[in-house]
């Protein structure tokens, strides 16, 4: 299932894909150059819900996040805490 699937409940327009993403580049102040990939993926962990969200921050080394909710639910808030937790534990 992609971020783009045609699940009305999940699907995720272009606009909020770009907040997604401005969001994750000013919590990790990351410059422009640096890519960033966002994915909507079937979960299969258990407990974890039907769909995740992974972000892939194309760094050296590179980073990967997961939110273990669909892109469309993620707030801004959500996008903060799951970054910066996982920066302080690493």
């Amino acid at each position: 299932m992609g971020l783009f699937d045609s699940s009305a409940a999940n699907k995720i327009s272009a606009a909020q894909l770009q907040q997604l993403n401005a969001w994750v580049y000013d919590t990790l102040s990351l410059d422009e150059s640096v890519p960033v990939s966002i994915s909507q993926l079937t979960c299969t962990e258990p407990g974890c819900s039907p769909l995740e969200t992974v972000i892939a921050v194309m760094t050296q080394p590179p980073q990967t996040y997961k939110i273990h909710q669909p892109a469309v639910e993620i707030t801004q808030d959500t996008i903060v805490q799951t970054l910066k937790e996982k920066k302080a534990s690493e």
